[in-house]
């Protein structure tokens, strides 16, 4: 190779290198200088957004006044900030927190996002609905409940938890089928968050055709104490799905009924983990109701009887 050739090659890959260094130096300072810029609004911003929180009934108006004459960037660093106190937050304080971001221009955004073509931005703005509540959020959140995504469903039927209209109810409950593609994790901590307003509707759902719905009926039933619900746990002590089946049991520990004694024997007599599973619920019931249940569990299989607290037979000897 001739000198001039490799000579060539050596400069142009030192200015390579040395572009390659700029470029670096220059990510690494613009990073900073947004870490800066960062801190700079939280430390002043944040502030004020406190008082919001906090500051009298005549006070908020001139507050939220002095954010709205704010730049674009400032605006956003406030959302971001309502957004996050908003996870904690709930009561007059959010009710403020959420004028705030109203004042900031935030709740149009996100009306805008739950319609956006990226599963992701639609997802997020899900989340921001469920916190800021802008007017017209539920009808947005009942569409994204019914999202051709999964991950976008199950972050609508989550922010649905903090509504208790009946039709948010309805929405979460059925959320509960076994295909719905939600995690029915997901759908029962919302019917708890909406508390005595899915009572109703949750009874009911204890008699719906989809297995999945039953059991997370059952699951919310017993935690709720819903009014009515005994009855039909004792019922769904034998549905045809062991799922189901566990679900009420471990909801009549919550929510003893006596009629519930008998079925609850004869599961536990079958063994197996439904079997342990009925004997810690009859252990569960009012000591009154239950001595003959346990005095049936004489016969039952060693693992249900220590379930029961029984003794081994052993030690009875």
């Amino acid at each position: 190779m001739a000198p001039e050739l490799l000579w060539a090659l050596l400069i142009a890959a030192l200015l390579v290198t040395l572009g390659m260094l700029g470029t670096l130096v220059v990510q690494r300072s613009s990073r900073r200088a947004r870490e800066r810029r960062r801190r700079e609004l939280d430390g002043r911003l944040r502030r004020l957004v406190l008082e919001a929180t906090i500051a009298d009934d005549d006070e908020l108006p001139a507050l939220l006044d002095r954010m709205r004459a704010l730049d674009r960037g400032e605006h956003a660093h406030i959302g971001r900030t309502v957004f996050m106190m908003l996870q904690d937050v709930t009561g007059e304080a959010a009710d403020r927190l959420r004028a705030v971001a109203a004042a900031v221009g935030l709740a149009p955004l996100v009306l805008d996002a739950a319609r956006h073509r990226s599963a992701v931005r639609r997802a997020d703005a899900a989340e921001a609905l469920g916190r800021l509540a802008p007017e017209g959020a539920l009808e947005l959140l009942l569409e994204l409940a019914d999202d051709r995504e999964p991950e976008v469903r199950t972050v609508a039927v989550r922010a649905l938890g903090s509504f208790e209209d009946p039709i948010a109810v309805d929405a979460v409950t059925r959320a509960l089928a076994t295909e719905s593609g939600v995690p029915s994790t997901v759908a029962a901590t919302a019917l708890l968050q909406q508390g005595s307003a899915a009572s109703e509707r949750v009874r009911q759902a204890l008699r719906d055709p989809d297995a999945g719905i039953r059991r997370g009926a059952a699951r919310v039933a017993g935690l709720l104490q819903v009014p009515g619900a005994g009855e039909e746990l004792v019922r769904l002590v034998q549905d045809e799905h062991e799922s189901v089946r566990l679900a009420a049991m471990r909801s009549l520990e919550r929510l003893p009924v006596r009629d519930a004694l008998g079925p609850l024997v004869e599961q536990a007599l079958a063994g197996g983990t439904r079997g342990e599973a009925a004997a810690r619920t009859i252990a569960a019931m009012p000591s009154a109701w239950r001595g003959e249940a346990l005095r049936a569990l004489d016969r039952a299989e060693p693992g249900v009887r220590r379930a029961a607290g029984l003794p081994r037979r052993e030690a009875l000897a």
